[in-house]
């Protein structure tokens, strides 16, 4: 899944270990060495980038539940504590691939969500682990939300490119969420 527009957050610089300006990331989520193989990172703070941009990795290895890294231009404890706080951004050739099956989770946030037919679902909202198979929370155009299982089954594409997930829906799983109506008209 490594292409050019790819951006992945990979984590949060939580701090600085050592003498040398290795700085301490925080993985937004799985094992922190499989990120141990980027060459470059964005470090960004809301909608700014800070610090070396693109800042070059001299080295990187997983430390416990942290990614160690030692970014070129940042030598001491100093330079390496003023990161803390900092959003870390792998992107490009720099976001390992994943195994079929396996996506992103900060890809499909936003993504158009349409029928195998291209008729519109709707848009990913979030995606909800289950313990199981996760389930994609889909706000369609009158506002419904539709949640749609994350399986083989269902989700046929995902196009990282056009962010667009095609899906075959089964036959009435729109309408799994829909209220009925009570003997009132009111909706219960």
């Amino acid at each position: 899944m490594s292409a050019p527009g790819l951006e992945v957050a990979v984590g949060r610089v939580t701090g600085f270990r050592g003498t040398g300006g290795e700085v301490t990331v925080r993985v937004a989520s799985g094992d922190a060495g499989f990120w141990t193989g980027m060459r470059r990172v964005r470090l960004r703070r809301g909608d700014a980038d800070c610090g070396p941009a693109p800042a070059e990795i001299e080295s990187a290895r997983a430390y416990r539940d942290r990614l160690v890294l030692k970014l070129r231009g940042i030598d001491d404890p100093g330079a390496a504590s003023a990161l803390r706080g900092a959003e870390v951004i792998a992107g490009g050739d720099d976001v390992p691939s994943l195994p079929d099956g396996v996506y992103w989770v900060s890809r499909l946030i936003g993504a158009l969500v349409v029928e195998e037919d291209g008729a519109p679902v709707g848009r990913v909202e979030e995606v909800t682990p289950t313990g199981g198979t996760d389930l994609l929370v889909v706000r369609d155009a009158g506002g419904a939300e539709i949640l749609i299982p994350l399986a083989c089954e269902i989700v046929i594409a995902v196009d990282d490119a056009s962010r667009t997930i095609r899906v075959k829906l089964p036959e009435g799983l729109r309408d799994l969420n829909a209220r009925p109506e009570s003997a009132e008209g009111v909706r219960a």
